[in-house]
């Protein structure tokens, strides 16, 4: 009976009839390679670890993990991992539940190092390691207890420079020490070696953590000790000056634009000067001004006028005149400038109304420490402009770097019937 009972057993299996016979053949089990895995992979260790002094340091850095991982992660896992001081390349391998590190070349001797993975590593199930992951070792020497602190400010912008690239370039030996602000403009450099320090702010527009040269930026240069502290004003370094961009006029207003940001000094008269043409006769300029200043004086003005009226509308009896103030054509002819909108707060996404809003107050305490900078110069003329003639407009321009230039344009007067 047993003999044939194993026959019919292999000629099911032979005629794909086994799920037939399931109860006398076989025994269901779960599939193979178990219960589903939804954990993202775990750092076991770094080698060197955190605080370690490992004097003449040859071997690779590694991270180890818990689980096969994914070499492709990030894109790459050299996207992942960032080496302090800077070295041309580093060679960033992958085997299997390791990441190993090594500067091509080698690591310098008597050096603070600091290596970080970034967030973004993940399994061979796509599971994602969302933490970063910082580690300070030395390669001989102790490892110091200091701290280069700050926020950026994108001047340019009137606002906090978040995730701009810091450079900390210790003089004299050209070491790089690198970090990244926060959302806010705010950043800090901790265990590097006292010294003397040339620290670079960048707005790195590209992200690809190099300071290039259309990109803002600023620097000082910094002793670090113990703790230091530098704000660093982003700004776009310009070798040539500004030239002028568009103009547009009424009576007896021009508001002149240009390439660039200007240098946040006050401005007076010899700055710009008016030609009438075709026989290029100077006209008098009254005032030159940055157009917040401008736009104060006018608002000065304005309520100024509209009380006068009010008054005089007031005496006559003339309540409607009183409401309806006609303001002198000074005031009234100068269109409205556009006021720039305030700085406002990070706010959390419709998608994440739980989230909470930076706070950027440092960054608008220190905004209010120093100038807008502005790339519009307002110039009023002591008499109104002749309808349907043309001007020539002279500027003595100079932007943020101090590079000067003497710019000009051409303007044709709105004739008396244009409505513009």
């Amino acid at each position: 009976m047993a003999r044939a009972a194993g026959n019919a057993c292999r000629e099911a299996t032979r005629f794909g009839l086994l799920a037939a016979l399931a109860s006398g053949c076989a025994t269901i089990q779960e599939p193979p390679g178990g219960p589903p895995d939804f954990t993202p992979p775990i750092i076991l260790s770094v080698s060197p670890d955190s605080g370690a002094v490992v004097d003449g340091f040859r071997a690779d850095a590694v991270f180890q993990f818990d689980e096969v991982i994914s070499e492709r992660s990030g894109g790459g896992l050299e996207n992942l991992v960032r080496l302090s001081p800077r070295h041309e390349e580093i060679s960033v391998s992958w085997k299997r539940s390791r990441i190993t590190v090594k500067p091509k070349g080698g690591w310098n001797a008597s050096a603070i190092y600091h290596l970080t993975l970034l967030p973004g590593v993940t399994d061979l199930q796509n599971n994602r390691l969302d933490s970063t992951r910082t580690v300070i070792f030395s390669t001989g020497g102790p490892i110091p207890d200091t701290r280069l602190s700050g926020t950026v400010i994108d001047w340019e912008e009137g606002r906090a420079a978040g995730g701009a690239l810091i450079e900390a370039v210790l003089i004299p030996d050209s070491l790089v020490y690198t970090g990244t602000a926060d959302s806010v403009g705010d950043y800090t450099l901790t265990a590097i070696p006292s010294g003397t320090y040339l620290v670079y702010g960048t707005i790195d527009q590209n992200n690809n953590r190099q300071r290039d040269g259309r990109e803002a930026f600023d620097s000082a240069r910094v002793v670090v000790d113990s703790t230091a502290a530098q704000v660093l004003w982003t700004f776009a370094h310009d070798s040539v000056g500004p030239r002028i961009t568009a103009a547009s006029i009424d009576s007896v207003t021009i508001r002149v634009s240009f390439t660039q940001k200007l240098s946040p000094n006050p401005r007076d008269t010899a700055d710009i000067s008016v030609f009438a043409l075709p026989d290029t006769v100077q006209l008098s300029v009254a005032s030159v001004w940055l157009p917040a200043a401008y736009d104060s004086v006018r608002s000065e003005e304005a309520a100024a006028a509209a009380a006068a009226e009010a008054a005089a509308a007031a005496a006559q009896g003339d309540s409607a005149a009183a409401e309806t103030p006609v303001l002198p054509d000074s005031v009234a002819d100068a269109r409205p400038l556009p006021v720039p909108p305030a700085r406002e707060r990070e706010r959390p996404t419709p998608a994440d109304s739980a989230a909470v809003p930076a706070d950027t107050s440092a960054a608008d305490r220190l905004l209010a420490e120093r100038p807008r900078l502005n790339d519009e110069l307002i110039v009023r003329l002591l008499a109104p402009l002749t309808p349907g003639t043309r001007v020539l407009v002279v500027a003595n321009a100079t932007n943020v770097s101090g590079a000067a230039s003497e710019a000009q344009a051409v303007l044709a007067v709105p004739a008396a019937s244009d409505s513009s």
